[in-house]
């Protein structure tokens, strides 16, 4: 899939994820490896999350850039990724340890476009089971559909990749998507809803195949407005009003364009005015500020742990608390 079609596509999608710290837990322990959600860590893209690419594809090639056989094998790796154009697959470039202005000359001077995470802390690489050096100078993950990981081949990226599409499909089908709807379809298959509303708009009232389209299109974005709200509704129903706080705050915003029910907002306004949603986003903001300071620099991660101990101090019955709280127990499984 390419790119630059999908930059725009993906832009709206910047959500500041409560990412760890970056510190590795034991084998049998460890979640899913996640995609980083700081957008200072993404060269050509911006932030590409697991939930965008569920029920699609990803190829992971990892790396070293002080290699002279890996600056050798860019012209075959990228020769291999352009064999996928049009398929649900992503081909994700990662390098560990480098600073960003280093990488950036390194990547043009190459010519590799694809979306690329400058792990320089090597906090991504560390969810995975191995290190890249010069004795370690290439590795392969494969994102399945379903949401895991597993080891691909660095020297066979074209078989890997026909692997990782083995049960890969895409949400709506592209072929009958008329050329005039093609962004728009691209935009909904990542959940940019926003991005499509206004071209759907314009030819909901077309003729033929495009009408056709845009309706098939539009009705897939209210199917899961539908789904979303009553969602929401369940939350708050069973008493929890924090998940149904979070909820109701997403829809505005996933559904920009598209005509939201007013209730969604009045339900919105009465649970932002309860004080213990008002301690909730107290206290996720204290988090997120640690995180970000974690992220500066090396030095700057032990200031974010005693944040991150006062917050469970003050707030012990927050979800922001249980997620420091997370964090901690990692930082110290780490040292």
């Amino acid at each position: 899939m390419q790119l630059k079609i999908m930059g725009n596509c993906l832009c709206w999608m910047l959500f500041l994820s409560s990412t760890a710290i970056g510190l590795s837990q034991e084998r049998d322990q460890k979640p899913s490896p996640k995609l980083p959600g700081n957008p200072t860590v993404w060269i050509n893209s911006p932030p590409i999350s697991n939930e965008m690419l569920a029920g699609k594809a990803a190829v992971l090639y990892f790396f070293e850039e002080t290699c002279p056989r890996c600056v050798e094998a860019w012209p075959k790796v990228l020769t291999q990724g352009a064999k996928f154009e049009g398929e649900p697959v992503m081909f994700i470039a990662v390098n560990s340890g480098s600073p960003r202005p280093q990488l950036e000359a390194y990547l043009r001077k190459n010519n590799v476009k694809w979306p690329v995470i400058c792990d320089s802390d090597r906090s991504f690489e560390k969810q995975f089971d191995f290190t890249v050096s010069l004795e370690n100078t290439k590795q392969l993950r494969l994102l399945m559909p379903d949401g895991k990981f597993k080891s691909g081949d660095s020297e066979n990226i074209e078989g890997s990749a026909v692997d990782a599409l083995r049960d890969a499909k895409w949400k709506i089908e592209p072929k009958d998507i008329p050329p005039v709807l093609q962004s728009a379809w691209l935009a909904i298959e990542f959940g940019n809803y926003p991005g499509a509303a206004q071209t759907l708009k314009k030819n909901l009232n077309g003729k033929g195949e495009i009408k056709e389209a845009a309706t098939r299109l539009n009705q897939f974005v209210l199917d899961d407005l539908t789904g979303q709200i009553d969602a929401a509704k369940k939350s708050l129903d069973d008493g929890k009003k924090w998940e149904a706080f979070k909820r109701h705050s997403a829809i505005p915003l996933k559904f920009k364009g598209f005509a939201v029910p007013a209730e969604v907002n009045s339900t919105l306004k009465e649970l932002a005015a309860d004080e213990a949603i008002k301690v909730e986003q107290a206290a996720m903001r204290q988090f997120d500020a640690a995180v970000q300071a974690a992220s500066r620099s090396p030095s700057a991660r032990k200031g974010a742990i005693k944040q991150l101990e006062k917050l469970i101090k003050d707030q012990p019955d927050t979800e922001a608390a249980a997620e420091a709280q997370k964090l901690i127990e990692q930082a110290a499984a780490g040292m």
